[in-house]
């Protein structure tokens, strides 16, 4: 499965549930393989999860991550599990990103058994992903003007405290990573830390560890290197 246009995801699923990915090699512009729950305003509305989803023996080459929760993940993304497949050479090997207008829980995110070659990072979490895309607003010119439905649905206002995004218990074991650019990157707010993420029976080499930052805790058991 290829795809050299932008913005090209490999697979995306959205607010769908017990859903079974085998047997994929995918090589793309963007996200390999792609879990989302709605968006915005709208998707909490919506409110309908992507949940109990199984991955097994993929492979992601060029792309945006072996497997990306979201940005869209107003309806909450839940119990995921991936095992005995490999990330070559795409982004990260777990991407999870959303957005401070997002909303939404990501939480038990289950990664076993990957193996990891030239990636950008084995994980990589960020709660105010891409800006430029992440948030609509209306260009000036277009101002005072009739607008598209579609349009109107993504300008809907989201407040504060229903943007705020939720990422927690994110576990990760029997990682192999070599060649690696960054270990991890797992920066949360101080209004939603990134809650119990843990690895363990990892080995990763990689030129920079990366940062941890509004993340607790952050644990490792068994056997986890990092050179």
């Amino acid at each position: 499965m290829g795809g050299n246009g932008p913005s090209t995801d490999g697979i995306d699923i959205d607010s769908s549930h017990h859903i079974r990915i085998e047997g994929c090699d995918i090589d793309c512009n963007d996200d390999n393989i792609c879990l989302k729950a709605g968006r915005d305003a709208d998707g909490l509305c919506v409110n309908r999860p992507t949940e109990y989803m199984f991955i097994r023996h993929c492979i992601a080459r060029k792309g945006a991550g072996l497997i990306t929760c979201g940005s869209e993940t107003s309806g909450d993304i839940r119990y995921i599990y991936c095992t005995e497949s490999q990330a070559l050479s795409t982004s990260a090997a777990l991407c999870i990103k959303s957005a401070m207008t997002r909303g939404g829980i990501v939480e038990n995110i289950y990664m076993n058994k990957v193996y990891a070659d030239s990636v950008g990072y084995v994980l990589n979490c960020d709660m105010n992903w891409n800006p430029a895309y992440s948030y609509s607003t209306l260009p000036a010119e277009y101002q005072g003007r009739p607008l598209p439905q579609h349009w109107e649905v993504m300008l809907q206002p989201v407040t504060p405290e229903q943007g705020l995004p939720h990422f927690r218990n994110i576990y990760l074991s029997n990682i192999q990573a070599k060649n690696t650019e960054t270990f991890i990157h797992c920066v949360g707010t101080e209004q939603s830390l990134i809650q119990d993420v843990e690895m363990k029976n990892c080995d990763i080499q990689a030129k920079h560890f990366g940062t941890i930052q509004n993340t607790q805790p952050f644990q490792t058991n068994n056997n986890i290197t990092v050179q």
